[in-house]
Order: structure tokens, then sequence, then C-alpha cells
């Protein structure tokens, strides 16, 4: 074996480890106020939108709050974690249609959104916006004054809605509005407040499940829904709602679709608590 050969294989076993090592593209991102949009979006060099953050994780990645600071407006399209720790806001004024988060994914892979702060401060339109997405997890969030807190207006069929921990409030039309126009979705809403909307939870279609929430001191009414949709309510609280003294304004409209209301439920103080007629059920 000549000297040139040993040395060119010396070569290569040396860089066959370097080679193999390369980093793969990091499943975790990062954002701060003082980050810049330049940045790679590591924890050493964070980036300052959701977007360029959302723009550079992987899909089914995650992204990761590091500071209190306002990070939008987002468009999401693919499978994101966004953990914002109770201290990530998005400010969005802009009306006519525009959205802080915006979601239109078109696979299964879920979106989870937790702990941000959305303010639509008196003029935007919606806080979050769900266009399309088989999964969309909200946990820890407050989302308010907007004209529409939570807007599910999904074309995916059998999509699934869990909204957990949070607080819709001040938005002069609804805090949450369930309105797909996909085939049997479903939704549940646990230990949630829409307080101080025109309309608390308004579910126009599919089959939703409340429990331990309360809607209370909305404009005109606290829950309602409509032919076609299936609610049910358990250990929740809806009180002090009506008060705009609209027609058919109270706690709980049914407007001809049915609401399963469980037995530990309190509806009282409302203008009219039962506009329509609740159908009872037992608690085993």
């Amino acid at each position: 074996m000549t000297k040139s050969t040993v040395l060119l294989s010396l070569l290569v076993v040396a860089l066959v480890p370097a080679l193999t090592a390369l980093p793969a593209q990091a499943q975790r991102v990062f954002v701060s106020g003082s980050g810049s949009d330049s940045n790679p979006c590591t924890f050493a060099q964070p980036c300052r939108s959701f977007q360029q953050a959302f723009n550079t994780a992987p899909a089914n990645g995650e992204i990761d709050v590091l500071d209190p600071a306002g990070y939008g407006p987002l468009t999401i399209t693919n499978g994101i974690s966004i953990q914002a720790h109770g201290f990530g806001g998005i400010t969005q004024t802009t009306n006519g249609g525009y959205s802080a988060i915006t979601i239109e994914v078109t696979t299964s892979d879920p979106v989870t959104l937790n702990g941000l702060l959305l303010d639509g401060a008196g003029s935007g339109s919606f806080g979050i916006d769900i266009v399309s997405g088989g999964s969309v997890q909200i946990l820890n969030c407050v989302v308010r004054h907007f004209t529409t807190g939570i807007f599910q207006n999904t074309s995916t069929a059998s999509a699934n809605l869990l909204i957990e921990d949070t607080i819709v409030s001040d938005n002069p039309n609804s805090g949450i509005d369930i309105e797909p126009s996909g085939g049997a979705p479903s939704a549940t809403l646990s230990r949630i407040t829409a307080n101080n909307n025109n309309i608390g939870v308004y579910v126009y279609y599919g089959s939703v499940t409340i429990r331990n929430s309360a809607m209370s001191n909305n404009n005109t009414i606290g829950l309602g829904n409509v032919s076609g949709t299936t609610v049910w309510l358990a250990k929740s609280t809806i009180s002090g709602n009506g008060s705009g003294g609209a027609s058919g304004a109270g706690g709980v409209h049914v407007f001809g679709g049915t609401v399963n209301s469980y037995g530990d439920n309190d509806i009282n103080g409302n203008s009219t608590d039962v506009v329509g007629s609740l159908t009872p059920v037992s608690t085993e």
C-alpha cells in the first residue's frame, strides 16, 4: 500500500464520524422580544416573530416563547405546538377578516396553542380562526377584544376541537363560535370562561360537550345552539346573561337543536334562564 493510499484511508475514517454527526433540523425553535427574524431561531439566537419561527420549525415541531412580548400575527399551515408559558402575546388590530392566528392545515396533524394572550384592541376581527385542520387544541389562553374570539369554521370533515382552561371575554360578537362546514365535527370545551361577550358560546353545527365552565354576563345569550346540533352540558354555570334586552336573550337559547343538561348545572339570574327547552340527563 502506498503512502498516499494510507493517507486517503485515514482521511475517510476521520470524515465518517463528522458526516454522521451532522445535526438534524431542530424540533424546537425559540422567539424572544429581543430576538431578530434574521436569526436561526435557536435558544441562543431566537427569532422575533411567531411567523418566522413557524417558517423555520419542521412540521409538528415546537415554538417556545422565552419572554413576554407580542409575536404575531401568525398563519399556521402544518402541525405545530406553541408553548407561550402564559406570557407570549399577539395584538391584532386589523379588521376586515384578519385574525391574530389563522389555522389552515390540510392534514390530520394536530395544532396546539398553549398559554397565549391574544388581544384585538377593540378592532381585530378574529382571535383564532380555524379554517381547516383535523385537530386543534387551545389551552390556557386569553382571547379578548376581537369581533369574535375563537371561530371554528373548518372545512375538514370529522374535525375535533379542544378548548380548555381558556378565557374569552369582551368580544362584541361571540366569545366562541362553532360553525364548521366540514362533516361530523366535534368539540369539547372544558373549564372555559365566556364573559362579557355579546354571545358567550354559539353552536351552529356538530356535537359539543361543555363541562366545568362559566358563561356569564354576556349581553344577549350565554349559550345558544341551532337545529341539527347537539350540546352536552355538565357542571357549568350560566348566569347574568341577557342584560341587553334583545328578543330571545337569556342564559340558554335552544333554537331547535338539543341541549342535554345534566342535573349538576347552575342556570340562574339571566333575563330568561332558558328559551326553548332543555333535555334533562341524569348523572350516574
